[in-house]
């Protein structure tokens, strides 16, 4: 389906008069344009949109009907459902709102019937977004017009873009990558945008190197999955003749950003005219309404070496050397962690300690904290339906990082992190050193403390994906118990198992919950606690 804006805004404000005024509209499709257009009419009507993953990306009608139920339990006042045809959901008294699949189901206003105005704007809430539940269960997020219209007017800022932008994403609506970063981003300047089913990034990665390529795609955006899929699942013949030579910014983020998967997504691409300083780490989450940092434009990710033992938060970081992506590679113990960036304009980043007290220095590790124009309205109450604002305004973003050079690194969630013995140990570290040992995909790899509440739990290591025929030989074993934090057991697994967000993170509070309950189903199970 191919629409130009004026068309698209004349289409969705259509769609609006056939929603009620001011209300919550909580949208589900399986393709991209009905959703979007969905979320427009409710934005000219005033009402507050919230994309929820569909039924197929949620994982079955249950899972999306306790999505819904959740929903409805939050917010308050008039509600309407926006569903796309085919999809249909248990809710009594909700009104439905149709949405055809075929641009041929709408209609569009003539140019002088738009409404004057959309909406409110300023500290009213525009829309809603749910967080990842990487640490829990999801929550609605209110973000308001002046959230929103700060973060993409600094984000082009921080690009450096005076027009001529082509966005192509697989990325899904749901989450604030995909909507603020690229459907929002695209549509505030203008830039046209190629949105693809992310369900056919996943089954043919290709398609999107190829859509790069044909369209002269200039600005994407994915987290670490997503180039990592490609740099693995795309091979030469996938993507004949593809040119990248226009792509001037390839944004990174949302999940913890791995060297391999930068590296090998570089080196298979720069035959095709990839340059390493169109690669650019970011930092940010739906509580910032997207992004609170990024990286420089045009210049190569800088990355430190850092000893992955011991960190403690208001205590430095031992770094063991740096580097910067396309040069020699990282050499040593040391895991390698990409600069983030200076906070966007108007952004204020500080790190505080255990006790909330202030972290200074550089290469000292704190808690992330964060202020200014992007951090949204706050959790939804569900006493008020109303957002509830964050303590003076400060965001605790539970991520442990450092300054460098004034530049923002992170290093992992806090409730990521595993104490044993008085030491903190990191969880995505550990997962890196595992990986390295059994030479398996660190996205394919959880390393987890079987109770949190039990400082002699088992220290569980859980690979997904893996060979039938996996051989675990005693050096790998070995390897594995003389870490600084040795794994206890490994459960090896065929398929997909360890729990992810519907935006790929990965879920350790319910990986630990399958673990104790039996549900987290690996084919094969091996004790390494008495191996040396």
């Amino acid at each position: 389906m191919e629409m130009p804006y004026d068309t698209f805004l004349r289409t969705s404000a259509w769609l609006g008069r056939k929603i009620p005024e001011d209300a919550t509209v909580v949208i589900a499709a399986d393709d991209p344009m009905p959703a979007l257009l969905a979320f427009f009419g409710a934005l000219w009507t005033g009402g507050r949109p919230l994309i929820l993953p569909s039924p197929h990306a949620a994982g079955g009608m249950e899972q999306f009907q306790g999505q819904v139920r959740r929903t409805l339990g939050v917010v308050q006042g008039e509600v309407v459902l926006a569903l796309q045809d085919g999809i249909a959901v248990e809710s009594p008294g909700v009104p439905v709102v149709p949405l055809p699949a075929d641009a041929d189901g709408y209609d569009t206003l003539a140019p002088g019937d738009l409404p004057e105005s959309a909406g409110f704007g300023g500290d009213t809430v525009a829309f809603l977004q749910a967080t990842s539940a990487s640490t829990g269960d999801p929550k609605l997020i209110g973000i308001t017009h002046a959230n929103v219209c700060a973060n993409l007017t600094t984000i082009e800022r921080r690009l450096g873009r005076n027009g001529g932008e082509r966005l192509v994403t697989w990325l899904p609506l749901y989450h604030d990558m995909g909507l603020v970063g690229m459907a929002l981003l695209g549509a505030f300047h203008g830039w046209p945008l190629y949105v693809m089913k992310p369900i056919e990034f996943v089954m043919r990665p290709h398609t999107w190197i190829d859509a790069l390529s044909r369209y002269r795609g200039t600005l994407i955006a994915a987290p670490t999955f997503g180039y990592d899929h490609v740099r693995r699942k795309v091979a030469p013949d996938d993507v004949p003749g593809c040119d990248l030579s226009a792509l001037r910014t390839a944004v990174v983020g949302a999940e913890p950003i791995r060297f391999d998967t930068l590296d090998g997504f570089h080196r298979r691409f720069a035959p095709a005219g990839l340059r390493a300083g169109a690669l650019v780490c970011g930092y940010g989450m739906a509580e910032t309404t997207l992004a609170a940092a990024l990286a420089e434009v045009d210049a190569p990710p800088r990355y430190v070496l850092v000893d992955p033992v011991g960190v403690e938060t208001g205590a430095p970081v031992r770094l063991l050397g740096e580097g910067v992506l396309g040069g020699p590679p990282p050499e040593g113990p040391g895991i390698a962690v990409f600069s983030c960036g200076p906070p966007l304009d108007g952004m204020t980043a500080a790190l505080i300690d255990e006790d909330g007290r202030p972290v200074e220095g550089d290469a000292v590790l704190g808690e992330i904290t964060l202020t200014g124009p992007n951090i949204a309205a706050g959790y939804l109450d569900p006493d008020t339906g109303s957002p509830r604002p964050f303590p003076d305004g400060v965001l605790r973003t539970g991520d442990l990082g450092f300054r460098h050079r004034g530049e923002l690194f992170v290093l992992e969630r806090r409730k990521h992190v595993i104490i044993r013995n008085g030491r903190n140990h990191l969880a995505s570290l550990l997962e890196e050193r595992v990986a390295g040992i059994l030479g398996r995909p660190v996205q394919e790899v959880m390393v987890l403390d079987a109770d949190i509440y039990d400082p002699g739990s088992e220290i569980v290591a859980v690979v997904e994906h893996c060979p039938a025929r996996f051989e675990l030989d005693e050096a790998r074993r070995r390897a594995l118990r003389t870490l600084d934090l040795p794994v206890d057991s490994l459960h090896l697994a065929r398929r997909r198992v360890i729990p992810r967000t519907t935006s790929g993170k990965k879920r350790y509070h319910t990986a630990r919950r399958r673990l104790a309950d039996g549900t987290l189903r690996a084919d094969t199970t091996v004790a390494l606690a008495g191996a040396r």
